[in-house]
């Protein structure tokens, strides 16, 4: 299998004379993404968590994996080294029982480069998310606009909290990445993902577009996914507590984590941090996350998101799975369900991934003790087949250590 090309390949970086100068106006766009989300600070504005002061060292115990082989969607027999390579991988890495047993880097990442997270930072927020529903401070049955007024007449009108951590706010938002004049395309405008266009007037920052987003359909009823309402369940969670985003997750998350390196997020023109796409983070902190994640909550003996958060989030209820099989992901992901910022793989054994676009992955496996986290540069948003392929690599990987 031929390599697939890296940035430096490419000829791509911020220089003037660069063979393929990154900017502000295409760096979310291929091949410019190759290079740009490992230099997403270089690119936008952005705001940042400070590491722990005394970070978790992770533990390796190397097992060779690359040959495992699996069935791809196309029914041929491929393996997890073509399927990295198949995926634009730049980061890979695998811990079973608390243990690394492979750590890869592609594409001349580092183990303390900060890669972008896209929309895995959703399932983030949704730990810090938790631990506000434990200490009492946010309440998911009340109304968005109980801690947001300003959207009072807006289509979020009547719609909970809860509501937005399931996808299920009747709003008009179009999500289609392949549809370039979607509301989703102007949200990357409000959140200072790309520069606005020269006979641009609208807002610049999350809570003013959401305030201009009309209603469309019955709150509550079904699935769709539009990243708008994790800008608004985090914007509530700060109202919440009291405290900006990222002081609260850094004391809650980050540092009892035992970070190793920074998170940093990009801002809108208000400061606020894109809850729904912006975070980025090294590898091992990533893979860090998803291991708490694994293990019910803690580090070692330490507490930091609630175990019943983590178990509620894993199991949906029939009327979730319901409610997805109706979606427009039910062909491409049938019998899966989306609960509290997580995709849940396996109802039944509650499997749950972290998933963004351009190939961000976390797959975390509590059942078979297997946290995997993978950064990706895919030149797709989204590709099924792609996608697909790592969740069959990942439950080959699974099998293979259990």
């Amino acid at each position: 299998m031929m390599a697939r090309p890296t940035a430096a390949d490419l000829g791509l970086n911020l220089s003037a004379d660069a063979q393929q100068r990154v900017d502000w106006s295409n760096w979310t766009l291929p091949p410019y993404n190759r290079w740009a989300f490992q230099h997403v600070q270089e690119l936008t504005r952005t705001t940042r968590v400070s590491r722990s002061p005394q970070f978790t060292e992770l533990v390796h115990e190397p097992q060779e994996l690359g040959g495992l082989e699996f069935t791809a969607v196309t029914g041929d027999i491929s393996n997890i080294d073509d399927m990295l390579d198949d995926t634009w991988t730049d980061g890979f890495l695998v811990m079973h029982r608390g243990k690394v047993v492979t750590e890869q880097y592609f594409n001349d990442m580092q183990p303390d480069t900060l890669h972008l997270l896209m929309s895995c930072s959703k399932s983030l927020t949704s730990a810090a998310v938790g631990i506000a529903v434990e200490e009492g401070s946010l309440e998911l049955a009340r109304n968005i606009t109980d801690y947001l007024p300003e959207l009072g007449g807006s289509g979020f009108s009547g719609a909970t909290v809860q509501q937005a951590l399931d996808m299920q706010v009747g709003i008009k938002f179009d999500e289609d990445y392949e549809n370039l004049d979607g509301e989703w395309r102007d949200l990357e405008v409000a959140t200072c993902w790309r520069p606005p266009g020269k006979d641009y007037r609208g807002p610049l920052n999350m809570l003013d577009y959401m305030r201009g987003l009309q209603a469309d359909g019955e709150h509550g009823r079904d699935f769709h996914y539009q990243s708008v309402l994790t800008d608004a369940v985090g914007l509530c969670l700060e109202r919440a507590v009291g405290r900006r985003f990222v002081d609260y997750f850094c004391e809650k998350v980050w540092h009892p984590l035992g970070a190793e390196h920074d998170l940093v997020s990009i801002v809108d023109d208000a400061g606020y941090p894109i809850f729904e796409g912006g975070f980025n983070c090294s590898l091992r902190d990533f893979a860090r996350f998803a291991g708490m994640i694994c293990n019910g909550g803690s580090v070692e003996d330490k507490r930091i998101v609630p175990a019943a958060w983590i178990d509620e989030s894993r199991f949906a209820s029939d009327e979730l799975t319901a409610v997805f099989g109706r979606s427009e992901y039910a062909e491409m992901m049938p019998g899966h369900a989306y609960h509290n910022k997580w995709w849940i793989r396996d109802t039944r054994r509650g499997v749950m991934m972290a998933l963004g676009i351009h190939g961000q992955t976390l797959f975390v496996d509590p059942e078979r003790e297997l946290a995997i986290a993978k950064f990706s540069s895919q030149p797709d948003h989204v590709n099924p087949g792609m996608t697909l392929d790592q969740f069959h690599a990942f439950e080959a990987i699974a099998e293979h250590l259990s």
